[in-house]
């Protein structure tokens, strides 16, 4: 608690103080990993059912080592139409219909 005091002190002697959020930050996501936790954040177009989110975790699961703990945070997006966008560490899968829809439409202006 000292050092968080000094550091914190020091930053707002130096005008840092708004880069307290982002140190705060990254000091919580080094220790989440420390302690083999992965956040994972699932946005989808409709609220997941208690069966969907069951199922979601256990496909989840299969993805972490041993010594980890899935952390799922979910959310709600209308605007996805339809699918789930998925971010687990740094890695995100974007299966939404809106961003097929995007593709598709992408493709079909192209000349052939």
């Amino acid at each position: 608690a000292v050092v968080s005091t000094q550091s914190t002190g020091t930053m707002i002697e130096n005008k840092r103080s708004n880069h307290i959020s982002g140190v705060v930050g990254a000091f919580n996501t080094i220790m989440a990993a420390q302690r083999g936790e992965v956040p994972c954040k699932v946005t989808s177009a409709q609220p997941l059912s208690d069966d969907h989110l069951e199922s979601l975790r256990g496909a989840l699961g299969k993805f972490l080592k041993e010594n980890e703990k899935l952390l799922l945070d979910t959310a709600t997006d209308e605007s996805l139409i339809g699918g789930m966008v998925v971010e687990i560490g740094d890695k995100r899968v974007d299966m939404s219909t809106a961003t097929k829809i995007k593709k598709l439409k992408s493709a079909l202006s192209l000349p052939l």
